[in-house]
């Protein structure tokens, strides 16, 4: 029982490094509690406990999840809950493999210490692909407040600090075991050191390039349309002049925005093909007499079928379609169901509309000339989409959002602080249009330069400078991963070794 409780332990220290509450410094030492309860166990044994830590990470920082499924998913509470412990067991694995990891190294110190953190982010690194991927909580993000540590992330992304909180509770643990008590610290020590003068030197010079730059000003709208509203047919004529009224004050406030930016699903109806509906839109659009980024919903048809495209729609000052951007990782039962013939019953129960498909126009949009990324919803937890975006050309990245899902949950400032570290890997200024908030715009350094708390009605209009610098991550990737990915067969192998070797040691 005391062994179960450490678990259970671990597994709320994970969680209590993500907002809310972003206690950070938890996160450092948030692994101890574990490796100290599997000490002395079996390996099935430590596989269970990294299992309990896993589940009760994911139900205290996903719990979000679970208020979605039951608010808007049309199941029963019960239900919502036993499909959301379900997504609990799955990430419970992740944990797991990482507690047996854990017990396999835990007489071979070097191995244990310096080489347990490669096994994590290559784990974070798996889930971030396995089934559709869901790289949301990545230990790395409990890290956000610190924004001059997190700037190795152009370098590494997100797992460079992942390895690093990790590599703080092995240090930590091996140090109560005397374990590599000095090699250990003084690495450690020597990381951080490393680490806070690369990233002052870093956002000093990313300040300089952005200011050499002309300043975009751009505006951020946020409705604040409850999700019971916003699909409710009676209420789009409000939407539409909410959006209109808030967009007319940011044309004519003191900073004039250069574009406006409404959130995903901003306008509820197919925009282009409800003509009705589409003229009121483009009448706000000329009205305030600046080009709009909105999102809408969009058809095509494909294979015979029609489909639903969640898009972003690029207008200029006269209401013209500049380009359209359709979303390319759609969430699973939430837009589209995955293997259907086996979750046919999601079909007509689900957190949304269920026969959407990805867009076919990676972007980016071209604004003037200047090359516009676009992320729709949580393609922001995903690094590898953006990185493609700005190789491809984008100065400047938007992510339009509906995080009125989510409700007053941790959720929609989890996600903010995932975006964040997009700008900081791809170095390039975001801008955030959330449709109940957390509406928000940061630099190519991750600073935030504005925000509209959750459930505002607002916008917010501020300057951004366009960057065409390519940093190391967007030029190479997840190379820092798979370099742990190959560190991980290296552990395992001298692991092997090891183990080899002491069985062929006489008997005495």
């Amino acid at each position: 029982m005391y062994a179960i409780l450490l678990a259970v332990l671990s597994g709320l220290m994970l969680s209590a490094g993500f907002p809310k509450p972003a206690m950070f410094y938890v996160a450092w030492a948030a692994f101890v509690p574990l490796f100290y309860a599997i000490g002395g166990k079996s390996g099935k044994q430590a596989f269970a406990l990294g299992f309990i830590c896993g589940f009760v990470y994911s139900l205290t920082c996903l719990y979000w999840i679970d208020y979605a499924i039951y608010h808007f998913g049309g199941f029963s509470f019960v239900l919502s809950c036993l499909i959301f412990a379900l997504l609990c067991v799955i990430m419970g694995l992740y944990e797991a493999l990482f507690a047996l990891a854990a017990q396999k190294l835990d007489s071979y110190p070097f191995l244990y210490v310096f080489g347990l953190p490669f096994v994590w982010v290559t784990l974070e690194w798996i889930r971030a692909f396995m089934i559709s991927g869901f790289p949301w909580s990545n230990l790395g993000y409990t890290q956000t407040p610190l924004i001059a540590l997190i700037q190795v992330a152009d370098i590494t992304g997100v797992y460079g600090l992942s390895w690093l909180v990790v590599f703080g509770s092995t240090v930590i643990a091996g140090f109560m075991k005397n374990y590599c008590r000095r090699s250990g610290v003084t690495v450690m020590a020597g990381l951080i050191l490393c680490l806070l003068v690369y990233g002052f030197w870093r956002s000093a010079q990313v300040e300089g390039l952005q200011h050499r730059q002309t300043a975009l000003n751009v505006s951020v709208v946020q409705g604040n349309i409850s999700q019971d509203e916003k699909w409710d047919r009676s209420a789009l004529d409000k939407t539409i002049q909410i959006y209109g009224r808030l967009s007319g004050e940011a044309a004519k406030a003191k900073l004039v925005p250069d574009i406006i930016v409404w959130p995903e699903s901003a306008m509820p109806f197919f925009f282009g093909l409800n003509r009705k509906l589409t003229a009121k839109v483009d009448e706000i659009v000329v009205s305030t007499g600046k080009p709009f980024l909105l999102g809408s919903l969009g058809a095509t048809s494909r294979g015979g079928k029609v489909h639903l495209l969640n898009n972003a729609y690029l207008l200029n000052g006269k209401a013209d379609v500049l380009g359209v951007y359709g979303k390319q990782h759609l969430v699973p039962f939430g837009e589209y169901v995955p293997w259907a013939d086996i979750f046919h019953f999601a079909q007509n129960a689900s957190v949304g509309p269920v026969s959407f498909v990805p867009g076919k126009n990676p972007g980016p949009l071209l604004f003037k000339g200047l090359p516009l990324g676009v992320l729709i919803c949580y393609e922001d937890i995903f690094p590898d989409i953006a990185r493609q975006t700005v190789a491809r050309g984008a100065e400047i990245l938007i992510n339009i959002t509906n995080d009125g899902w989510y409700g007053d949950t941790s959720g929609p400032y989890q996600e903010l602080e995932i975006s964040r570290w997009r700008a900081i890997e791809c170095r390039v200024p975001l801008a955030r249009a959330a449709n109940t908030g957390i509406s928000a715009i940061f630099d190519a350094a991750g600073r935030e330069c504005g925000s509209l708390g959750l459930d505002k009605r607002g916008f917010l209009t501020r300057p951004v400078y366009p960057m065409s610098y390519l940093s190391f991550y967007v030029k190479y990737g997840d190379l820092f991963a798979w370099f742990c990915v190959f560190m991980t067969f290296c552990v395992i192998i001298l692991r092997m070794r090891s183990s080899i070797g002491r069985l062929k040691q006489p008997v005495p």
